[in-house]
């Protein structure tokens, strides 16, 4: 099957969604699958219109990243003075902007050939890519297949055009049975979603032991926070839960892996202690030996669309804190793998005490986090289901 992928970030671009949609690709392409990506931007960025329209990278540019060949599109300068008008009316008429941009992107893809078996969109920021996307697969009759990695607060007036492409998809991704509940209620057809989820994304091999050598951490407990330092996930809470662990385990660390924020930066600074350990972004063998060498991990989010770090830990055998998200609700089995809370530092810091109070609780939750991945988070389940949801009659869906 000849597949092609868009979504606004691919590698280097590093966030979750990026991550996840690569890893998908990699193994469809290992299945012998013909799979390339299109993408605007080849970096970490989150100037979500600006960077798709006026701001987006002026020169195409094609790389393989894992075997994989992906496309940045780029925009001309004439591209983009057509583009001005939509761009900076786009909140006012946001209907007809997202036409006009999508048009000149679909003309980027035009480039791309038009001999493709299936278009799957990942929806990223704005929703220019992703209506060229449906656009393309429209004029080849192929299935369209989107992953909104819908969030619960993306509803109301101001989401309504993404509500109507969920709806006239021929097949919809759903990473949870709580994502798949949302894109019911918004008048996606049971029938046409699919839900899948994420796998782990790590190193072959993982050393804890290095990991706390390198960063001074001898043999204290560990809690792990990983993920982009943004608000949401809990970061100022779990910063702020620190103390009262520390009343039960004085030696506990805190580390804290990812990509800073300028909020989070305003943050550590008011909270200065050499048990807190900021080490931003790592490679690859660095995050796979933190979750070897970590007792937990806590990411106490509250706007997940899935939490494949949750995921990540499991299959290191560490047992989670997650956010009271719906969609971690539904990847996290209360007391058996893990625990879901609110922002609440002081119930935080009660998971976490209980926790590192108990070994054989947490050799307990780690393993029953084991199982599951292998029973439903492996790449290789992952891919299958996907591509079950690419076999689509386009005929019966509407254009």
């Amino acid at each position: 099957m000849r597949i092609l992928i868009t979504i606004t970030g691919c590698p280097p671009s590093v966030g979750g969604a990026q991550i996840y949609t690569h890893y998908l690709a990699r193994h469809l392409s290992e299945q012998g699958h013909t799979v390339h990506m299109a993408t605007h931007w080849d970096e970490t960025r989150h100037d979500w219109l600006m960077g798709t329209t006026l701001r987006a990278p002026t020169e195409d540019k094609t790389y393989v990243v894992d075997g994989v060949p992906i496309y940045r599109l780029g925009l001309s300068r004439s591209q983009k003075a057509r583009l001005l008008p939509a761009a900076v009316s786009y909140y006012a008429l946001q209907g007809w902007a997202i036409n006009q941009i999508a048009a000149i992107l679909l003309e980027k893809l035009h480039t791309l050939g038009t001999n493709w078996d299936v278009v799957h969109n990942v929806r990223m920021g704005r929703e220019g890519l992703s209506f060229a996307s449906q656009q393309f697969a429209r004029e080849m009759d192929v299935p369209f297949v989107l992953s909104p990695l819908h969030h619960p607060r993306w509803s109301g007036w101001l989401h309504r055009h993404y509500h109507r492409l969920y709806r006239s998809a021929d097949a919809v991704i759903a990473l949870t049975n709580a994502e798949r509940e949302t894109l019911s209620q918004l008048g996606v057809p049971p029938e046409r979603i699919t839900v899948t989820g994420i796998g782990p994304v790590l190193s072959d091999k993982a050393d804890g032991g290095q990991f706390r050598a390198v960063y001074g951490l001898q043999e204290h407990p560990i809690v792990l926070f990983l993920g982009q330092h943004y608000a949401y996930k809990g970061i100022e809470a779990l910063v702020e839960a620190a103390p009262q662990v520390w009343s039960a385990h004085p030696n506990a660390q805190f580390v804290f892996v990812g990509p800073p924020t300028p909020s989070s930066g305003a943050l550590f600074e008011k909270h200065v202690d050499p048990r807190i350990h900021r080490l931003g972004t790592v490679d690859l063998q660095t995050k796979t030996d933190a979750l070897a060498a970590c007792d937990l991990l806590c990411v106490p989010s509250s706007q997940e669309s899935f939490g494949g770090v949750y995921v990540e830990a499991w299959t290191m055998g560490k047992p989670v804190i997650g956010g009271s998200a719906p969609a971690i609700q539904n990847v996290i089995t209360q007391g058996k793998d893990g625990f879901t809370v609110d922002q609440n530092p002081g119930m935080i810091a009660k998971h976490i005490i209980a926790l590192l109070s108990d070994h054989t609780l947490r050799q307990q939750m780690g393993k029953a986090g084991q199982r599951k991945v292998t029973e439903r988070y492996s790449w290789e389940k992952l891919a299958a289901l996907t591509l079950a949801s690419y076999s689509v009659d386009t005929s019966k869906n509407p254009v």
